[in-house]
């Protein structure tokens, strides 16, 4: 099993109160599996995503990766935020480039990897520009590909399209598909779109509100490549949706 959380119940001291975020929260994903984390406002679902990478860790319980107790970030742990999280001073090579420089790889693997992820992430014509020269969209694939260059073994990502208009994130979501295919890693993607959830996973963990736990796990076999408008995925869909929305009264303000 690549990740597990065992038990897992993570809290933080807020003035005078302990609030939770996470409790007793059990799960394990698989090598090359694309799991979709799903549920109200406050569920804990982005500090889910923040102790698999090391960002913060549990308050109780166990976090392990590659069979091994997660206690700080890694270079196979790549993590994408919503925002993009761009050096603004930096070229798009040298964003794209930084994670390589920091771990001191050599010349010759910054030029392949810079070439070979330019080239999936069609970035080639912006390697110049700066990120306040990028739409949302080639942000968003800068930030894909600097994570992707340091060759992870798990990506990582929070609400990656959740800006964007649906045109676009429909066709990221397309590219990331094509992209999981290619490199054969394992996506865990935290997203409040239902429809982007049901479309990209092979299980969908659906959270109850904060402090959250899992409520269901969703497995999705339809073969891909699969078509949004299609039956079956509109009935996983509102099958989700009815867990998730009854909830939503209880929510808490932690994530």
């Amino acid at each position: 099993m690549l990740v597990t959380l065992e038990n897992v119940t993570k809290s933080y001291n807020v003035g005078q109160r302990k609030i939770e975020a996470i409790r007793n929260l059990s799960l394990a994903i698989q090598e090359n599996e694309f799991v979709c984390i799903v549920g109200p406002s406050g569920c804990g679902k982005s500090t889910i995503l923040k102790m698999i990478a090391g960002i913060e860790n549990e308050t109780t319980g166990a976090v392990t990766f590659r069979g091994q107790k997660v206690t700080q970030p890694s270079v196979d742990k790549g993590f994408i935020f919503q925002d993009y999280a761009l050096f603004p001073w930096l070229t798009v090579k040298k964003n794209i480039l930084f994670g390589l420089e920091m771990i001191k790889a050599n010349s010759a693997v910054r030029k392949s990897r810079l070439e070979e992820y330019t080239d999936l992430l069609d970035l080639g014509k912006a390697l110049e520009l700066y990120p306040d020269q990028l739409s949302g969209g080639m942000k968003q694939r800068v930030a894909i590909a600097r994570a992707l260059c340091l060759k992870p073994k798990l990506l990582l990502m929070d609400e990656p399209f959740a800006a964007l208009d649906p045109f676009l994130r429909q066709k990221l979501q397309d590219e990331l598909l094509r992209i999981w295919q290619v490199e054969t890693i394992t996506f865990v993607l935290v997203t409040h779109d239902i429809e982007e959830a049901v479309y990209l996973a092979d299980r969908v963990i659906v959270l109850t509100p904060g402090p959250g736990t899992i409520n269901d796990v969703i497995s999705i076999s339809i073969p891909r490549p699969r078509k949004r408008s299609g039956d079956h995925l509109a009935q996983i869909r509102n099958e989700i949706n009815k867990l998730i929305i009854p909830q939503t009264i209880y929510q808490s303000a932690y994530i």
